[in-house]
């Protein structure tokens, strides 16, 4: 039975790696994890017998070590992982100083789906909030014919968000940037210590949310946005990794 799940998901891996590779391109380091998984799962369903009289021959209490050692990091990567996903679906309370988009991938000088999605939460926020300003946080790649905070402004202000509002930051390249940079446009920010929701995409909220803590945000709130259906999988998971590298390296 384990042998025929092994085999299920490993042609489950490599069938969702061919079409996510398809669909979005492979400029996502990340997505080589399902390739790799699938192999992974294959190669050992293959010598599944060969492996299984091996590993009865250890002795009971390394194999017993062994399951809890496998068993205690599933357990604190299922945990970051629900945190990842309950942390996106936050509602932010009304009346912030400031939301503050994260930036994204600018595809020629129209945001792409993730960015414009933040937007959209972002822009829905700005219009039941009047009294909120909005900053826009992303420079320019390589392969960007403008900054992503100006291709922003250039969509809010189609979407009927006044220009007087926005304050563009266009200088960074990561969300410690993207924050670090915000909070240098935002006036007397240690005296006023104004609220702040943080528009990103809902598998970025936690993250996002505890580095800006880190940086001195301390009223801060995520503002999560829909992503394409058929990303879930490899972004939520790529997500819990970097929340548990960041964790390690004392980041978060």
């Amino acid at each position: 039975m384990l042998r025929r799940i092994l085999y299920i998901l490993g042609a489950a891996s490599l069938i969702y790696f061919a079409s996510y590779g398809v669909l979005t391109g492979l400029g996502n380091r990340f997505t080589f994890f399902w390739l790799i998984l699938g192999m992974v799962c294959i190669g050992y369903a293959a010598v599944f017998r060969e492996v299984n009289e091996k590993v009865r021959a250890f002795p009971s209490p390394l194999k017993w070590g062994l399951g809890a050692v496998m068993g205690l990091c599933f357990l604190v990567f299922l945990g970051t992982e629900l945190m990842v996903i309950f942390s996106g679906a936050h509602t932010p309370s009304p009346g912030a100083d400031y939301v503050i988009v994260l930036g994204a991938q600018v595809r020629g000088t129209k945001p792409s789906y993730n960015l414009r999605k933040r937007l959209d939460a972002a822009c829905k926020y700005l219009k039941e909030n009047p009294e909120t300003r909005v900053i826009l946080s992303g420079g320019q790649g390589d392969d960007e014919e403008i900054s992503e905070a100006l291709s922003m402004a250039e969509y809010l202000t189609e979407q009927g968000i006044g220009e007087e509002r926005m304050i563009l930051e266009d200088a960074s390249t990561n969300t410690e940037e993207n924050l670090k940079f915000s909070k240098e446009l935002i006036p007397d920010f240690e005296q006023k210590n104004p609220r702040v929701i943080l528009a990103t995409s809902r598998f970025h909220v936690f993250r996002s949310v505890r580095i800006a803590r880190r940086q001195g945000f301390s009223q801060v709130e995520g503002l999560g946005a829909p992503i394409m259906w058929y990303t879930v999988p490899n972004l939520y998971i790529r997500e819990a990794v970097a929340v548990l590298k960041y964790a390690l390296w004392g980041q978060l």
